[in-house]
C-alpha cells in the first residue's frame, strides 16, 4: 500500500510537469519574435494538450485505486490534439496549403464525432464506465460504437503525417535542393525522427486509455515528458524555409516569376545569365552567407524560379545548393593553404557553411578528402611550411 501511494504520487508531480511544459512551450512558441504559422500551429497542439491533461485530472483523480478505461473526454480532447499536432506537419511540408477551410475540414470528423457523442449523452444521461478491457469488447451498448469512432479519428491523425512524410519525401528534398544553398538544416531527416517521436507519443497515449496500472502511468508519463521536451526543443530551434509562394493551389511549389518558355528566354540567353551569376558569385561572394537562398538570385536577375532553377539542373549539371559550395570549397581550400593556425571549425564558418559536417561532407565530395588531410598534404608539399 505504501508503494502504491508513492507511485500515484509520483504519477501526479510527473502530470504537472507535463502539464507545466505543454504550457511553458505553447505559450514560448506562440510568443516567439520569429512566429511562423507551423510554430503557431504547434503551440495551440501543445496548449490543447495540456487542457487534456487538466481535463484527466479532473474527471478522473489520481489517488483512486480504480481508473475507468476509454474515457471520452480524453478522446474528444486528444484527437483534437492530434489533429492540430498533425496540422503543423502539414504546415512544415507545404506552407499556406491549409487555408482556413481545409483546417476545418481537417478537424471535421473529430468536430462531427464530438458533437454526436456529446447529444447521444444529453438524451441518455448517463455514461457507461469501463474498467476493464474485456468490458470494451461489448458491442450491446451504442456507446461503444462512438468511442470507437473516436479512436478511429484519433489513428487517422496518427497515419496521415506518415503518409505524407513518404509520399512527398523526395520530392521536399529536391524543392530544398534547388531553393536553399544549405538544403542539410531544412533536410526532411529531422521530420523523420519527429514522425518517430510522434509515433512513440501516440503508442502512449493510447496506452494510458486502456490501463489502469498505477506503475504503467508512471512509466508512459516519464516517456512522455521526455518526447515532449524534445519534440517542442526541435520546433523551437528548427529553421523554416520562409517561401515567397503559397501552395494553397496543390503540393507543387508554384513559380514565383514566368517561366522560361512564356518569357521567350533562349539558350545564348540563359548562357548570358550562367556567366552573370559566376560573375556575381566570384565578385560580390554572396555564397559566404549561410541562408543564401535562389529568391535571392530573383532579386539579382529578373527571371522566374523554375527557369532560374533550370539554369543550374540543365545548363549546369548541379543542383543550387551544390553550385553554392562549389564555390564555398574553393573558398576554404584558399582559407586552409593560406592560415595554418586557423581551426576547421571557424574556416567551415568564414566559407559560408552553417555546420562543421555539412563542410566536411562537402569538402569531401568536391577534394575526395578530407579539410584536415587536405591542409596536411598542402603543407607537406610547400617548401617553408
Amino acid at each position: 500500500m505504501e508503494f502504491d501511494g508513492t507511485l500515484r504520487n509520483i504519477q501526479l508531480i510527473l502530470s504537472l510537469m507535463i502539464l507545466g511544459l505543454c504550457v511553458f512551450g505553447g505559450v514560448t512558441l506562440l510568443a516567439h519574435p520569429r512566429r511562423s504559422r507551423a510554430k503557431s500551429i504547434l503551440g495551440a497542439g501543445m496548449l490543447l494538450w495540456a487542457v487534456l491533461i487538466v481535463f484527466r485530472l479532473a474527471v478522473n483523480p489520481w489517488l483512486d485505486s480504480s481508473k475507468p478505461l476509454f474515457q471520452p473526454l480524453i478522446l474528444i480532447i486528444g484527437g483534437f490534439g492530434m489533429a492540430v499536432t498533425t496540422c503543423y506537419i502539414i504546415e512544415i511540408l507545404r506552407p499556406g496549403f491549409l487555408t482556413f477551410r481545409r483546417f476545418i475540414l481537417f478537424l471535421s470528423p473529430v468536430i462531427v464525432c464530438s458533437l454526436l457523442f456529446g447529444v447521444y449523452y444529453v438524451y441518455r444521461r448517463q455514461m457507461p464506465v469501463y474498467y476493464s478491457p474485456r468490458d470494451l469488447l461489448s458491442f450491446s451498448d451504442i456507446d461503444i460504437l462512438f468511442r470507437g469512432a473516436l479512436i478511429a479519428c484519433n489513428i487517422l491523425y496518427m497515419l496521415i503525417p506518415s503518409y505524407l512524410t513518404i509520399r512527398d519525401g523526395r520530392a521536399y528534398s529536391a524543392m530544398l535542393r534547388e531553393n536553399v544553398s544549405d538544403p542539410e538544416n531544412y533536410d526532411l531527416r529531422w521530420l523523420q525522427r519527429i514522425m518517430l517521436i510522434l509515433s512513440t507519443l501516440y503508442v502512449f497515449y493510447l496506452v494510458l486509455l486502456f490501463t489502469h496500472n498505477t506503475l504503467l502511468y508512471v512509466i508512459d508519463k516519464v516517456v512522455i515528458l521526455v518526447l515532449w521536451y524534445y519534440f517542442f526543443y526541435r520546433a523551437l530551434f528548427l529553421k523554416e524555409v520562409p517561401w515567397r509562394v503559397s501552395f494553397r493551389a496543390g503540393w507543387r511549389c508554384p513559380d514565383e516569376g514566368a517561366d522560361a518558355n512564356d518569357t521567350g528566354i533562349g539558350f545564348l540567353t540563359g548562357t548570358n545569365y550562367v556567366k552573370e551569376i559566376e560573375q556575381w558569385f566570384r565578385e560580390e561572394k554572396p555564397y559566404l552567407r549561410g541562408d543564401l537562398r535562389l529568391s535571392d538570385l530573383q532579386r539579382r536577375f529578373p527571371i522566374g524560379r523554375t527557369y532560374l532553377s533550370q539554369l543550374f539542373n540543365k545548363a549546369l549539371g548541379v543542383s543550387f545548393s551544390d553550385y553554392v559550395n562549389r564555390f564555398r570549397v574553393e573558398e576554404s581550400r584558399r582559407l586552409l593553404e593560406t592560415d595554418s593556425r586557423m581551426t576547421i571549425d571557424e574556416i567551415a564558418e568564414l566559407a559560408g557553411f552553417n555546420s562543421t559536417s555539412a563542410f566536411r561532407r562537402a569538402f569531401a565530395k568536391c577534394m575526395e578528402v578530407s579539410p584536415s588531410e587536405y591542409r596536411k598534404r598542402y603543407m607537406s608539399s610547400s617548401p617553408g611550411r
